[in-house]
């Protein structure tokens, strides 16, 4: 389906309602990238608005390795992933106590597929994904695995030896997404592209299913409609949705552009697409029946995604463009109710708190704003640390904060 170039412009009070707010807020562990799609926490908890290295900070850890994926909490535990060597010898993850920051375990592995180690291509960016039978990982390399909740090796698939070694000038940055059917990883690059499905328990395939060719770092996001369950993948030019019990493609939209990093936001009874491209970031609304082909609801005319996925939280949708700048949207019609230039370009997605929106600048700096029709900042926050902030999680109070070295638990204290 191609849409047209122009969409009519929807007003605010004739589509209010169009979109439920979602179905229900995550469980308190963030046991997956963006806690499970939402970037909302627990309905009820509160996080600190201001920190420093003297005020709020609970403790700081240093993993083994460099890593750019976000945390991952379970049962009082927080779980991230490194990689270390000038090939990426070691493939690394590392459990900490949430209590104390204390190192539990680290699991060292070998890489399928050995890369030189350099800025320009991913380091252990997809978030790993967690529950109660343990802890699932996938790395550029092409290794896929699952451990225990004591750090020992339960299983390991290496992707790249069985189906060809990943392209791409900047590697993998897919996180894995758990779905009823087992595990799910993209493989998106400028070869042979694949969205697989793992079962949990074994490392088996469930199902494959086969992509053309095409670069993507989005992750997929799961959604529930019609009595079925949908994979959503955001591929560059196009919006795609599996069934997750068979990996059947149930329908394809396209007409998008630039929308090939962030991953799409799931809404009730609809999603956001998140493009890097001025005028691509749009709202679709799901069709009567699961293999309905989707409508689009709005497009944003100025605001874009880029790194950071988009936040739908209450009544509102956030996002931050390549420049830094930070708009708010109306999340039924999507009219713009402002936009504020943060102090630079974020590549952690944003997430909401309470009456809070929290933007993760990647040079560390932490901006709070007021969850408002206005903009509003409350606070600044930013920590003496050098490496990048690639990703956060949130537990119980805490806010966790990956930086590529450092991972620092901020706290109420």
């Amino acid at each position: 389906m191609r849409l047209a170039a122009s969409l009519p412009t929807l007003s605010r009070r004739g589509f209010l309602g169009a979109f439920a707010a979602p179905a229900a807020f995550p469980a308190a562990s963030w046991t997956e990238f963006r806690g499970g799609d939402s970037g909302a926490a627990a309905s009820g908890e509160s996080l600190p608005l201001e920190w420093s290295d003297e005020k709020n900070l609970s403790w700081s850890a240093v993993p083994p390795g460099y890593g750019q994926s976000s945390p991952v909490v379970y049962k009082g535990r927080a779980l991230v992933t490194g990689v270390s060597g000038a090939n990426k010898e070691e493939l690394l993850l590392t459990a900490f106590s949430l209590a104390d920051g204390a190192r539990l375990w680290t699991h060292r592995g070998s890489p399928a597929q050995s890369i030189e180690d350099s800025d320009m291509v991913s380091k252990a960016a997809p978030t790993p994904a967690v529950d109660a039978g343990g802890v699932y990982v996938f790395f550029e390399t092409g290794n896929v695995a699952a451990l225990s909740h004591a750090g020992r090796l339960r299983w390991e698939r290496r992707l790249t030896e069985e189906f060809g070694e990943f392209g791409g000038r900047h590697g993998i940055g897919s996180s894995l997404r758990l779905c009823r059917s087992g595990v799910m990883a993209l493989v998106a690059h400028d070869r042979p592209s694949y969205l697989l499905c793992l079962d949990r328990a074994t490392g088996e395939t469930i199902w494959k299913a086969d992509r053309p060719p095409g670069v993507s770092w989005s992750t997929p996001a799961v959604v529930r409609h019609a009595g079925r369950e949908l994979a959503l993948v955001s591929g560059g030019d196009r919006v795609d949705a599996y069934d997750t019990e068979d990996g059947s493609l149930a329908w394809t939209l396209d007409g998008f552009e630039g929308a090939f990093i962030a991953s799409p936001t799931p809404l009730a009874g609809g999603a956001i697409i998140g493009s890097g491209n001025k005028g691509q970031t749009a709202a679709i609304r799901f069709g009567p029946e699961a293999r309905s082909t989707p409508q689009v609801i709005w497009r944003a005319k100025e605001a874009a995604s880029y790194f950071s996925s988009p936040l739908a939280y209450r009544s509102r949708a956030y996002m931050v463009n390549k420049s830094g700048v930070a708009f708010c949207l109306h999340r039924d019609s999507g009219e713009q109710l402002w936009l504020q230039r943060l102090q630079g370009g974020c590549w952690a997605s944003s997430i909401a708190c309470g009456d809070f929106v929290y933007f993760f600048g990647v040079d560390g700096a932490v901006e709070v704003y007021r969850a408002a029709d206005k903009a509003e900042k409350v606070a600044e926050n930013r920590l003496s640390e050098e490496s990048r902030l690639y990703g956060v999680a949130v537990d119980e109070g805490r806010l966790l904060l990956r930086f590529g070295r450092r991972l620092a638990c901020i706290e109420q204290r």
